[in-house]
């Protein structure tokens, strides 16, 4: 039954006959753009469509037809070439990650040997205040010998005269009070071994790379300065002044403490900046939101946008959403900011010894500008320009 079914239909394709009906395929309706029988279009069948023979249907759909062939060309040759490009993007990317690869390759390279040389000077250094310290135990150990001996020969002597006649005893006696009486033993050598730490080049904490490619050339804003605060000619260097009340204020300015922000916006990108602090016993020096989204007002406290290292009461502090107390080893004479917007990134630098003292990690949303707490004493804050820092 199967075989007879499948034979039926192929004589009904071959010779084009409705499947339904059994009649020639001879009407073709346009609403529904399909091959119809003279049965199939009997109400309600596609009553009120568009209904034409087959010859006039198929002439009208093979000029359609034709009309694509161009199109279509040009759409494949567009995407051929869109598929060519990416294909240069793939092997730009593989010349890319292979060049990365090489020069992250180089630099680790250099950075094991520069450990390999850190690690020989430490061990070095160790391996001579450890003979250094040796000779001086030793020595303090000869001399606790020699001053035993001392005794045991004074015991010696004081065993004997305890035995003689009266006037062998009292003969030179002074010399055994002498003894008894400055018999102290030396003095107990302590030490304290030096802790040592590694120390690696400032390039491998990547400043001198961000130095050459992200510096930028920072000026103070004297619109945003604190009615008290003198802003130089060259807006580079600022200083705390005692002003006479009544001037009046700006209501950009920073009424609270002796502030003044950076003309610089940034909204995105990389930046780079250092700032001189010489001797000065306060001082505060970061980057925060604009003052325009503060509404002219500081913000509450929890809603810090700050974000900055700062000297106050003779200690050091990192202070941003979170703050923290920072122990340096040295007071810094300079500051470098590095800021990284997309990545949300704020580090800061020793210049003394280009060491890297802290980084906040936040979300930054809006216009940030560099920030600068002069503190009260009336010694300047200097912003190092971009020829300084390639000297």
């Amino acid at each position: 039954l199967l075989r007879i079914t499948r034979n039926k239909r192929k004589r009904q394709d071959e010779r084009h006959l409705c499947e339904k009906h059994d009649q020639v395929l001879s009407l073709f309706c346009e609403d529904d753009l399909q091959v119809l029988c003279p049965m199939c279009v009997q109400p309600p069948d596609h009553q009120g469509h568009q209904v034409r023979p087959t010859e006039e249907a198929a002439s009208h759909h093979r000029q359609r037809l034709s009309g694509y062939t161009e199109p279509l060309k040009k759409q494949m040759a567009d995407v051929q070439k869109l598929v060519a490009t990416q294909e240069r993007r793939l092997l730009e990317l593989r010349d890319q990650v292979q060049c990365q690869k090489q020069k992250l390759s180089s630099e680790f390279e250099h950075l094991n040997r520069s450990v390999d040389r850190e690690q020989k000077a430490v061990l070095s250094r160790i391996a001579e205040e450890e003979k250094h310290i040796q000779q001086k135990l030793c020595g303090n150990i000869t001399a606790f010998s020699d001053h035993v001996s001392a005794l045991q020969g004074l015991l010696k002597e004081v065993a004997e005269r305890s035995v003689m006649s009266e006037v062998k005893l009292l003969t030179d006696i002074r010399s055994i009070h002498d003894r008894w009486e400055h018999r102290e033993p030396p003095a107990l050598y302590s030490f304290q071994l030096r802790r040592e730490g590694c120390s690696l080049p400032p390039q491998y904490l990547a400043l001198q790379k961000i130095i050459q490619r992200f510096r930028r050339e920072v000026t103070l804003d004297p619109e945003t300065a604190h009615p008290h605060l003198l802003v130089s000619e060259d807006k580079k260097s600022v200083t705390f002044v005692r002003k006479k009340p009544g001037i009046p204020q700006n209501p950009e300015s920073f009424m609270m403490d002796p502030v003044v922000l950076g003309s610089e916006e940034f909204d995105g990108g990389r930046h780079y900046w250092e700032v001189q602090l010489g001797d000065k016993s306060e001082w505060a020096v970061g980057v925060c939101e604009h003052p325009h989204s503060w509404k002219g007002k500081w913000p509450l406290s929890g809603e810090n946008r700050r974000w900055t290292i700062q000297l106050q009461n003779g200690g050091y502090v990192a202070q941003g959403a979170v703050s923290a107390t920072l122990v340096l080893k040295e007071k810094p004479r300079g500051v470098g900011v590095y800021l990284d917007y997309e990545l949300g990134e704020i580090s800061f630098y020793c210049l003394n010894s280009r060491s890297h003292m802290h980084s906040f990690r936040d979300a930054f949303s809006e216009v940030l500008k560099p920030y600068f707490c002069v503190g009260q004493d009336p010694k300047p804050l200097t912003i190092c320009g971009v020829r300084d820092l390639e000297g």
